[in-house]
């Protein structure tokens, strides 16, 4: 009950601020519904990717032998690797597509990623065209090579060199999505993506009234009464757990309300944003924790939520970044956050593709707490 008492106080205390409500709620929906209505024609219905890098998936000798020309096509970076780690790497959107080369070379199949159709549909053009252009060259070489022939048995070697080469067939199929077969726009980049960013932001809001509540000696005099240390931590955190359930709803309310935003799995949706916002308010604790001033502990939440969520891919995404910012990606809860949002509401995903992600997400929380347990000062 002590602690039900702690958390009531203070959820009155944060309902009067009102600029709580402008940096939570506000600033996020402004951000959402400018840049989707400026970048939306950008996006298209799909992201690309700087650099890129592609998979190839070549199994027998005539496939390598095609494989090697695809490699000559300049201005990407190709990986020769296995079929599954090539479908793998498209899966989980480190890559827009794959070659998939079958039936001895004769049967090329592009393995796209349905989150990057735009890009993926012009490199699989870049593909053909490159090939079609390589087989017509080659034609062409067999053809005067025969004319020079003038009829003798290397003619029809030759002309039996043309028929044999065939075409080759050309083929695209999409990742799973689990039934969902829009593509992205920029509503599933921004509104995501602003969404995880300031939901983090709630650390600043944390660090300003834990330390108000120490200059006023509240936590002081809450020591004095039979309530455990981390009771009374959990009770001044639970109003700002409802206030990022309540940034998520509303932000994603508005996003669907104006742009029709696909919101996918509702218990799949409701778990990450579980995980997420017990990361954020664990990340909060732990800046106030490590921090000595209100001003230091806010100049550092905005520096780390920033410099995070940039690098997670809420303000760009994780396609047009080198790799190895997508793998610092995966060290941020952001990142992880981000993923499992898009993951619900791009591919449409369930329950089960997220768990990982809200595993995550909830080690992050756990740790987070823990250091901000530990190092916690109640009085100055």
């Amino acid at each position: 009950m002590k602690t039900i008492h702690v958390f009531w106080k203070d959820f009155l205390i944060l309902s009067k601020d009102r600029g709580t409500y402008i940096s939570l709620f506000v600033l996020p929906i402004m951000f959402s519904v400018v840049l989707t209505l400026a970048l939306g024609g950008v996006f298209g219905g799909g992201k690309s990717s700087s650099p890129i890098v592609i998979p190839i998936a070549a199994s027998t000798s005539d496939a390598q032998a095609l494989a090697k020309t695809i490699e000559k096509i300049p201005g990407i970076k190709w990986n020769r690797t296995t079929l599954g780690s090539a479908k793998s790497a498209v899966g989980n959107s480190r890559s827009l597509g794959a070659v998939l080369i079958a039936d001895n070379g004769k049967r090329v199949d592009f393995y796209e990623d349905p989150t990057q159709l735009t890009n993926a549909n012009l490199l699989f053009g870049q593909i053909k065209a490159y090939l079609m252009a390589a087989t017509v060259s080659a034609d062409s070489v067999a053809v005067r090579k025969a004319a020079a022939q003038d009829g003798s048995i290397e003619l029809q070697a030759h002309l039996d060199a043309i028929k044999g080469s065939g075409s080759i067939a050309f083929t695209s199929t999409q990742a799973s999505q689990n039934g969902k077969a829009v593509q992205p726009t920029a509503a599933e980049q921004y509104i995501p993506g602003f969404t995880v960013a300031f939901l983090f932001f709630i650390a600043t809001t944390i660090a300003q009234y834990m330390f108000m509540e120490r200059e006023r000696g509240t936590l002081r005099r809450l020591l004095t009464s039979p309530v455990r240390r981390y009771s009374i931590l959990i009770g001044k955190l639970l109003p700002n757990v409802l206030i990022g359930f309540g940034q998520v709803v509303v932000i994603f309310g508005v996003g669907r309300l104006l742009f029709g935003l696909h919101l996918g799995d509702p218990l799949a949706l409701f778990l990450v944003t579980c995980a997420a916002v017990a990361a954020a308010n664990g990340f909060g604790l732990m800046i106030t924790a490590l921090s000595k001033t209100q001003a230091q502990a806010t100049g550092l939440s905005t520096l780390l939520v920033f410099t995070l969520a940039t690098v997670a891919g809420c303000y760009v995404p994780l396609s047009f970044m080198p790799a190895f910012m997508q793998t610092i990606a995966l060290a941020t809860p952001q990142g992880w956050a981000m993923s499992a949002f898009q993951n619900i509401m791009i591919k449409g995903t369930g329950v089960t593709e997220v768990l990982p992600g809200i595993g995550v997400l909830i080690a992050f929380a756990l740790v987070f707490f823990l250091i901000g347990l530990s190092r916690f000062r109640f009085t100055n």
